[in-house]
C-alpha cells in the first residue's frame, strides 16, 4: 500500500525541505516501510542531477507553475528529479547483488564534528549514507564528492534540524572505486569535515 507521505521523499533527498519538515519526514521514516523503500529508490538522484545540464531540461519542458516554496528551496529540482528518474530507470534495481561497500569516518572536523559515511557501490554510481554528530543546529550544509581524477560532484543538500545529529541520504554518479574523499561544506563554503579511506 502506498503511503501519501511518499510525495515528500524526493524533496527530502534533494534537501529541499525546511528543518522542521525534514525532521517530520525523518520521524515518519522510522515507522513507514513504504517510504523507506521510496527513499532507497530516490537516493541516487542528487548524483544524477549533477550530470543533467539545467539548460537541457528547460529546453524540453515548459516552465513549471510557481510553487509555494521558501527562497532556500529550488523549484527546478522537482522538474530535474523527474527527468533524472526517467534517465535512470527502475529496472536495474533488482539486478545488482553483493555490492562493494566501505565505511569512512573522521573525528577531526570543525568544532569537533564527527562524520561517518557508509558508501555502497550501485550500478548507477555510489549510494552514501552520512551520519554527523556534534553538528551545529540549523546548519545548512552540502556533501561534496571528490573523484580521483579531479571530478567534483555535489551529492546532497540539507538543513540540520535543532539537534546536534544528522543522518543524510546522498548519492553520486561516481563509482566507489573512483572516489578520493568526501567533504561536508557549510553555506559559507567552509569545509566542516573531510572523510576518506585514510581518515579516522
Amino acid at each position: 500500500m502506498t503511503c501519501p507521505e511518499t510525495m515528500s521523499i524526493g524533496a527530502f533527498v534533494l534537501g529541499a525541505l525546511e528543518a522542521s519538515e525534514r525532521l517530520a519526514v525523518e520521524e515518519h521514516l522510522v515507522t513507514c516501510t513504504a517510504c523507506r523503500e521510496t527513499l532507497l529508490q530516490f537516493a541516487h538522484l542528487p548524483g544524477l542531477l549533477h550530470a543533467v545540464p539545467v539548460e537541457d531540461i528547460e529546453a524540453e519542458q515548459p516552465e513549471p507553475a510557481p510553487l509555494q516554496l521558501s527562497k532556500k528551496r529550488r523549484p527546478r529540482w522537482v522538474l530535474a528529479a523527474a527527468a533524472a528518474a526517467s534517465m535512470a530507470g527502475v529496472a536495474g534495481w533488482g539486478l545488482l547483488s553483493a555490492p562493494a561497500s566501505a565505511t569512512w569516518t573522521a573525528t577531526d572536523g570543525v568544532g569537533g564534528l564527527d562524520t561517518t559515511a557508509k558508501l555502497v557501490s550501485r550500478g548507477w554510481g555510489t549510494d552514501i549514507q552520512l551520519r554527523l554528530t556534534d553538528l551545529k543546529p540549523y546548519e545548512h550544509c552540502m556533501l561534496v564528492v571528490h573523484g580521483r581524477d579531479g571530478t567534483v560532484e555535489t551529492a546532497g543538500w540539507w538543513a540540520a534540524n535543532g539537534s546536534y545529529h544528522a543522518q543524510v541520504p546522498a548519492s553520486t554518479s561516481l563509482p566507489l572505486r573512483d572516489i578520493d574523499h568526501l567533504e561536508v561544506v557549510d553555506a559559507g563554503d567552509t569545509v566542516l569535515s573531510t572523510v576518506s579511506p585514510t581518515t579516522r
